[in-house]
């Protein structure tokens, strides 16, 4: 299909540093640059002389009909379609995530609630590694995430799929790396959209070294929980879980933008139906085992550890929801705060409450309770 881009908002999306990312990856030469405006490429290795010209001012009327130019040379002289050409050019300018997936699914084709649910299942990966990437270090992230995350995945753009098979191609835009700006080598920590898809190719490097150590018979929650810190969080877990169920398989690729250049390479990774159940499993069992740090909740207090209220020193339980079910807490009370529990205790009124819940045995406590409130005191 002969397709000729002529859409200017859409061709205004290729800046002039994605188009010389572009055309350095490939072997063309600036033989220079005239009066600031244009800047003059060559390639070798042909019997005629290859040029193109390349705007510099995205601010010219005629930047859109310049880049077209450039489009339309490098699909003849590549021998490709400039819709190919296009999405390439952008990918100069943005780290390029790919989810395949596997065992024929492509045959059967997805309806529409099929694809919605890839796509969600895509931003459930994403954003586990932003927050990695933000805070890392954590076995599982629980409630909303921050701006910075929401940001970031707001900033990520799906390409139009092709008419046959189920893949969907993710752009990461970065900024482009100038000199001594690329990352991995100068000591200059790369902006947040790389450090990102860094995570997201570490973690998912880890995670298959993981899920081949428990197939090979190792125990799955100490081995997961050992690379929990490294980013194979329970998030990560349930996204590439219900990605490989879904799509019988799911292969996930990692690529760096042109524009900036990482120093390691790109890599594709493969998760089966089978592997589907282990991380699921694993997500599971992180979620069990892991505390929630500074945690907010709301219950009702149900017990006193004391039969009787004035021999009191503070020790009850107190019925909330985790992970949406309900739980029995142990929580310590500060002592200054015992005529108010008392007080909730005898009215029946919810209470909220602040702080680190941690699983012991088949019962959970929290540690460092904080911020303690009566309903009846907010009203």
């Amino acid at each position: 299909m002969d397709v000729q881009i002529r859409d200017a908002a859409a061709l205004r999306r290729v800046s002039p540093a994605m188009l010389r990312a572009y055309l350095e990856a490939r072997g063309w030469m600036l033989e220079e640059t005239w009066r600031n405006r244009v800047m003059v490429w060559s390639k070798a290795g042909s019997p005629e002389a290859r040029d193109l010209l390349a705007p510099l001012r995205e601010q010219s009327e005629v930047y859109a009909v310049r880049i077209a130019e450039a489009v339309a040379r490098l699909a003849e002289l590549e021998e490709r379609s400039q819709l190919d050409v296009y999405y390439d050019l952008l990918s100069a300018g943005a780290d390029t995530i790919r989810l395949r997936t596997r065992n024929g699914v492509e045959q059967a084709g997805w309806n529409l609630n099929d694809s919605a649910d890839f796509l969600a299942l895509a931003r459930d990966l994403l954003t586990a590694s932003a927050r990695y990437a933000e805070r890392p270090g954590l076995a599982v992230y629980r409630g909303r995430a921050s701006g910075t995350v929401t940001d970031y995945v707001r900033g990520v753009r799906a390409l139009p799929g092709y008419a046959a098979g189920n893949e969907l191609t993710l752009h990461s835009p970065v900024p482009a790396g100038y000199g001594v700006q690329r990352d991995l080598g100068d000591g200059i920590k790369p902006p947040f959209p790389r450090q990102a898809t860094l995570a997201l190719h570490n973690s998912l490097r880890e995670a298959d070294r993981t899920v081949l150590t428990v197939i090979g018979g190792a125990a799955i929650a100490p081995t997961f929980e050992s690379v929990a810190s490294a980013g194979v969080s329970a998030n990560l877990c349930d996204a590439i879980s219900t990605l490989a169920q879904r799509g019988h398989g799911i292969g996930i690729s990692v690529h760096w933008a042109d524009a900036r250049p990482a120093s390691i390479p790109a890599d594709e990774f493969s998760f089966s139906e089978s592997a589907a159940e282990i991380f699921g499993d694993a997500a599971k069992l992180l979620r069990l085992n892991s505390p929630f740090l500074d945690a907010h909740i709301t219950g009702e207090i149900v017990r006193l550890h004391r039969e009787q209220q004035d021999e009191f020193e503070g020790q009850a339980v107190v019925m909330c929801e985790l992970d949406r079910r309900p739980v029995a807490l142990d929580v310590q009370f500060d002592f200054a705060d015992r005529e108010k529990v008392l007080s909730a205790f005898r009215d029946g009124v919810a209470i909220s409450l602040d702080g680190d819940i941690h699983r012991i045995g088949n019962k959970y406590e929290m540690r460092n309770p904080r911020n303690f409130v009566a309903v009846k005191e907010q009203q």
